[in-house]
């Protein structure tokens, strides 16, 4: 479905555009009944290369809202790419993505083939990717790590694959001394499963980046 409040204005030349996608079951790639039991779910989805404009709103507003009418249901393919969200008039919004739950909420260790990257964001306080990539520093030296992904992995994701872990600079010691090591990762960590834990042969600190995904 597709609606234009008074507070999301729509210039037919830039094509500044508004989507809620309240889909269903029986609306997008579900089973026929409410819980899911067979199929695709929520999945072969595509939004590309349109400008989300609105104005005036609550912080709460989103633009791309999944409202899923039973339980079991996952994301089964969504690409989310190119395309521009601004909110004007001195209103910011929390983020762009959001899970109506008033049915059920989305099962996030189902998901798969989910891309949300080469979009930009203004005046949204958390802005969402899939892959996610994070930078996180150790200032205290420690054999376990947790990296946060601060609740940018869309949908509230789960952090399920790491692709990669490259280190910053030197890992060191509680001694300054250069330690030549590399860490295993346990994913799916913290109270909402979207947290990742690095794990050392010993207690080190140190900056790295790590790349992340929901899928």
């Amino acid at each position: 479905r597709q609606s234009l409040p008074a507070s999301v204005a729509c210039l037919p030349f830039l094509v500044l555009r508004f989507l809620t996608l309240t889909v269903d079951p029986f609306r997008w790639g579900g089973s026929p009944e409410p819980d899911f039991t067979s199929g695709y779910s929520f999945s072969a989805l595509s939004i590309t290369d349109n400008v989300f404009l609105s104005g005036n709103v609550a912080p709460w507003f989103a633009y791309l809202v999944i409202k899923p009418h039973g339980s079991g249901h996952f994301i089964g393919g969504m690409t989310v790419t190119g395309n521009k969200f601004r909110s004007i008039q001195s209103t910011s919004i929390d983020r762009v993505d959001s899970v109506d739950t008033s049915h059920a909420s989305l099962d996030m260790s189902k998901g798969k083939n989910i891309l949300f990257e080469g979009n930009t964001f203004h005046a949204v306080d958390t802005p969402c990717f899939n892959p996610l990539v994070v930078t996180h520093t150790q200032n205290t030296a420690a054999q376990t790590w947790t990296v946060d992904s601060d609740d940018r992995l869309p949908f509230g994701g789960q952090t399920r694959t790491i692709e990669s872990v490259v280190m910053k600079g030197k890992v060191k010691n509680a001694g300054n001394v250069t330690q030549f090591t590399s860490p295993y990762v346990t994913t799916e960590q913290g109270a909402n499963n979207d947290q990742v834990y690095l794990n050392w042969q010993t207690a080190v600190s140190g900056t790295v980046t790590v790349r992340m995904r929901m899928d």
